[in-house]
Parts: C-alpha cells; sequence; structure tokens
C-alpha cells in the first residue's frame, strides 16, 4: 500500500536534491548540511521520511552567495579578457 507522502525516486533525484548533496555545493559536510537545514540556511521540504532541499531554489541560492557565472556570461567575460591581454598590431 502506497503512502499519499511518498514520492518516487525519479521526482526526488529530478526535483530535489539530499540535504548532503546540497551542503556539498557550498563546501560543507554531512553534519554541517544538516545543521545548517535545521538552522534554517539550506531551505529543506519533508516529503514522508525524506528531508530534501528544493534544486531550483537552492540552486538560485548559491548562485547568488557565491556569485557564479552563467556559462554565456563566463564566455564573453573569457573573451574580453583574452582581447584585452592581446597586443595591439599596428601596421
Amino acid at each position: 500500500m502506497r503512502r499519499l507522502e511518498s514520492i518516487s525516486r525519479k521526482v526526488r533525484q529530478r526535483f530535489y536534491y539530499s540535504v548532503p548533496v546540497a551542503g556539498a555545493k557550498i563546501e560543507l559536510g554531512r553534519s554541517q548540511s544538516y545543521r545548517a537545514a535545521e538552522d534554517g540556511l539550506i531551505p529543506t521540504v519533508r516529503k514522508g521520511k525524506f528531508l530534501l532541499v528544493p534544486r531550483k531554489r537552492w540552486d538560485r541560492t548559491v548562485k547568488r552567495l557565491l556569485g557564479t557565472f552563467t556559462k554565456t556570461e563566463h564566455e564573453s567575460a573569457a573573451k574580453k579578457a583574452a582581447t584585452a591581454a592581446a597586443p595591439a598590431v599596428t601596421a
């Protein structure tokens, strides 16, 4: 008999991180991750017996906190740096 609150493994893996995996994204260990989740620093949702971290919400938070570039922003920054470092050739 299936519980109403349980969700499939595919759904969990696609839309949620486990607490240790979410913590690893900001270089926290397992115990530190659960402590941060308990303190509310990592947003969590309880689904049945699982304590899960919503992927989209956590990825946005990590991106904002770490100030990481998206792929296109990184490529354009690399191009600018390459053109600035290249010596100007005059004829």
